[in-house]
Order: structure tokens, then sequence, then C-alpha cells
């Protein structure tokens, strides 16, 4: 008895949880799917049709006044999905946008593998967890406050953000090209040992770190060229500026500190001057090199890991 009342209660959840979430379904496997929304958590699935969901709310109640209409707002898009949201098909692309400025909880849509995703928000008010996972085809995120979490993705990718920091998660070979960038967050990336990838990782403000465990081959050709280039613009001996960084007549040789002339200089390799900061630019490949990724972060700090 007391186990048929454990299936029974079990059973019983199941059909709350379910009921707990309003849904809106699209037929379409292929194409590209224009999300512009505060958040969301966007899953590939093997499916012929979209999914959007979002829980019912607790405290929802129902005017009955509004019976037989629809909200409208200044933004000029209409619920036509009962989710808060207006979705638009035209030819190949759908175009999601909300209704309202923010979504009364968190927007989940389920996508067929074949489907290219592009997200954006601009907003600097409205802007919630981005979250991306088990996408195969192309990806173009675009955010300014979103913090973007990436699992299981295999691109080709385009993720940019201003101030959001970046976490991706790759679990097998990657589809290049890949490009991971906040201005001012982090990025911060796991990959398998065994992908084989040419890696390109830049930070203006921040430090470059990385697993041993992927033994990156740095390129150090391109930094001594990079090195060479700026020692012979100081050594021209012009006046002015170069990469912001003052500079007088007579300079010939490059030295950390003041040279003879007392301007600031800075000598090493891979650093390139900009008004007395440094930069960190390490170009190199691992396991022989394959699909191009590219992890940039302007100001914070870039991390590769491996699991």
């Amino acid at each position: 008895m007391k186990k048929q009342f454990i299936v029974l209660f079990s059973l019983l959840a199941v059909t709350l949880s379910a009921s707990a979430q309003k849904e809106y379904k699209l037929s379409k496997s292929t194409g590209q799917l224009n999300i512009n929304v505060s958040g969301a958590i966007i899953e590939g699935y093997n499916g012929n049709e979209i999914v959007f969901s979002i829980p019912t709310s607790k405290t929802e109640v129902v005017d009955e006044r509004a019976k037989g209409l629809r909200v409208i707002t200044g933004s000029g898009f209409v619920d036509n999905t009962g989710l808060g949201i207006d979705v638009t098909e035209k030819g190949s692309e759908i175009t999601v946008n909300t209704v309202d400025k923010n979504l009364d909880g968190i927007l989940t849509i389920k996508v067929p593998q074949n489907i290219k995703v592009k997200f954006s928000n601009q907003s600097n008010m409205y802007h919630n967890d981005l979250i991306l996972k088990n996408l195969k085809n192309e990806i173009e995120i675009s955010t300014s406050y979103n913090k973007i979490k990436l699992e299981n993705n295999s691109g080709p990718m385009s993720i940019k953000s201003l101030f959001g920091d970046i976490d991706a998660t790759f679990q097998n070979e990657i589809k290049g090209p890949v490009s991971i960038v906040s201005v001012y967050g982090h990025v911060d990336v796991l990959l398998p040992t065994s992908v084989k990838a040419n890696v390109e990782l830049s930070s203006g403000y921040g430090k470059l770190y990385a697993a041993d465990e992927l033994k990156i081959a740095i390129d150090r050709t391109e930094r001594i060229e990079k090195a060479q280039t700026e020692s012979s613009a100081f050594a021209a001996g012009a006046r002015g500026t170069f990469n912001g960084v003052k500079i007088t007549e007579g300079v010939t040789t490059l030295l950390t500190g003041k040279n003879s002339s007392g301007a600031t200089t800075i000598s090493g390799l891979g650093l390139a001057a900009y008004g007395g900061r440094s930069s960190e630019d390490i170009k190199g490949t691992i396991n022989g090199g394959g699909s191009n990724l590219v992890l940039k972060s302007s100001y914070d700090n870039v991390y590769l890991r491996v699991k």
C-alpha cells in the first residue's frame, strides 16, 4: 500500500509540474531563430518543433474583464503565444520579441538541431542569465549585460558581451570558428584534452591562464615580429606618440622603464604598449591544430581549463 502511494504521489508531482508550464509550439525544423528577449534557456534537441515555455506564476490573477482581448504595449509587439512574447515567421527566419520589457519568469526554448540561433539584448535595465546548451548548429550572441553560460555546444559560434561574464564547456570536438569575447567580463572555457584547435588568447588589462594538460604550442614567430616592429617605431626617433606612449627624439633603444631621453618604454615579447599598460596576446595550437578558437577579454582574465 505504501509503495502504491509513493508511485501515485510521484505521478501526481509530474502532472503538476507539467501543468505549471505554459507552452507555445511552432512547427519548424530548419532556418534561423532570432531571439530578442532579456534572457533565456535555449536547448537543442532532436525534434521538429520549436517549443517555447514559461512557468505559470503562482500569483497569476485572471482578469475577467480582459477575456477575449490581448495585451498590447508601446513596443508594437502583440502577445500571439500566451507567454508574453511575439513570435513572427518570415520565410526561413523566426523572430522572437517580448511584448513587455521583462517576462514574468524564465523563457525556455527547445530548438531542433538544424536551426541556427541568434540572440541579442542591448538593454542595460532588463537582463537575465543566458544559457545555451546541446546546440549543434551556428550560434550568434550579442549582449550588453547578460551573463552567458554555454554547455556542450558544438559551434560554429560568435559570442560577444560588453559587461557580462562568459563561461563555456565543450564536451566534444569543436566545429569552428569559435569566437568568445567579453569586454569587461571574464572568459572561462573548459575543453576536452583531445581537442584539436588553433587558439588565440588575448587580454588587455587581465591575465591569461591555461591548464598544463592542454600543452599549448605557442607560436613565437609572430610575437618576435611584433616586438621588432615596435622597436623599429621607437628607434625612428620621431616626436609624437606610439600606441599611446609619448616618445621624443633620440630614442634608439628599448628599455623597461625610462630611456636615455626620459621617455617611458616597454619591452618584452607579446607585450604591446598602450598608454603605459601592457596587453598579452598568444597564438598557438593544441594537439597539432584544428578549428579556430578565439578567447578574448579586454579588462578581465581569460581561463582555459580541462575537465
